[in-house]
């Protein structure tokens, strides 16, 4: 019986020491890949290389009367990878900065690492945890994957139910109406101390192609107060995208109805090689385009603008929720 305990303890004592031998063995490899990780990000845009990285500042005025406001700013640092003649933009590193009257959050995320083995905090009253964080981490992924297209597009709903319509010239008259207060708003809305704005730039292609900066602003006003819990209060009124290489430049607009905030209008110009093509697109209460004016002879109807608008209003609704909002 006394053999037989003794041996139970040196299991015991054995599987203790390996667990914190793999403990000591992972914390290593970590702090390895956290200083190598700072190392790239250190390195990156210099030394003739194109920068990779990706940064959304969103600034919302929650309340004018106090000026209460949140401002919100995730950078990520990613490789990239061509495969099957697709680029995949892979991050390994993000950096959240947040701040709201006062208050202030920081927090860093090594994609490489898959399990928590230790934490580490100064305080008792954390307001995270492992699986808190975790949680963050993927929801920092997905609106990464989303923007940058890795595998995901938002899809049209073609059997959607189907609403009445205007008269084309009405029609016409309204949008044309709606586009000139959206281009008063975005002038009133750069003028204030917080404006309400949504930015995401990115920068990449750097291996095989000119180094390319992409911005793209969503810009939103508050609708009112929420009727019910997630409710988003606020509505997107334009959203412009520019990207800019050595060898290319292209712009494209998107502009919703006030009420409905449905897409209405699409704006798309590419200049290369010297030519430059651009596409407007009408729509009318159900989505389908009544009017194209362009200078180029290929058209779409705008179906690819259609559905670029449908995922950075998907984008959008997500980051101002704080979760997917289709769940």
């Amino acid at each position: 019986m006394r053999q037989t305990i003794f041996i139970l303890m040196l299991l015991i004592g054995s599987t203790t020491v390996q667990a914190q031998s793999h403990k000591d063995t992972r914390l290593k490899e970590i702090r390895a890949a956290y200083a190598k990780a700072k190392e790239k990000i250190a390195r990156n845009g210099k030394n003739g290389q194109s920068p990779k990285d990706m940064q959304i500042i969103l600034n919302q005025l929650e309340d004018e009367e106090i000026v209460l406001y949140d401002m919100d700013e995730i950078n990520y640092y990613f490789d990239e990878t061509t495969e099957d003649n697709v680029e995949k933009k892979h991050p390994y590193f993000i950096v959240e900065k947040w701040s709201n009257h006062g208050h202030t959050r920081y927090r860093e995320v090594l994609i490489e690492p898959k399990r928590c083995v230790e934490q580490k905090h100064n305080t008792d009253n954390s307001w995270t945890t492992e699986e808190s964080e975790k949680k963050d981490a993927e929801f920092y992924l997905k609106i990464f994957n989303w923007i940058n297209y890795n595998g995901y597009f938002i899809p049209l709903n073609p059997d959607a139910p189907q609403k009445p319509t205007t008269p084309k010239a009405e029609r016409m008259k309204h949008i044309r109406a709606t586009y000139a207060q959206a281009k008063e708003k975005v002038a009133r809305n750069a003028q204030g101390d917080m404006p309400n704005e949504l930015r995401i730039t990115l920068h990449d292609r750097g291996d095989n192609w000119p180094p390319r900066t992409a911005v793209t602003n969503i810009y939103f006003e508050k609708k009112g107060e929420p009727t019910f819990k997630n409710d988003n209060p606020y509505c997107c009124y334009l959203i412009t995208r520019h990207d800019s290489a050595m060898n290319m430049d292209g712009y494209a607009e998107y502009l919703f109805d006030p009420t409905t905030h449905d897409l209405i209008f699409s704006y798309t110009k590419g200049s290369e090689e010297g030519e430059t093509h651009e596409w407007r697109y009408y729509y009318d209460e159900n989505g389908h385009c009544i009017e194209t004016k362009s200078n180029s002879e290929e058209t779409d109807d705008g179906f690819y603008d259609k559905r670029a608008a449908r995922d950075l209003l998907h984008i959008f609704k997500t980051l101002i929720n704080g979760e997917d909002e289709d769940q």
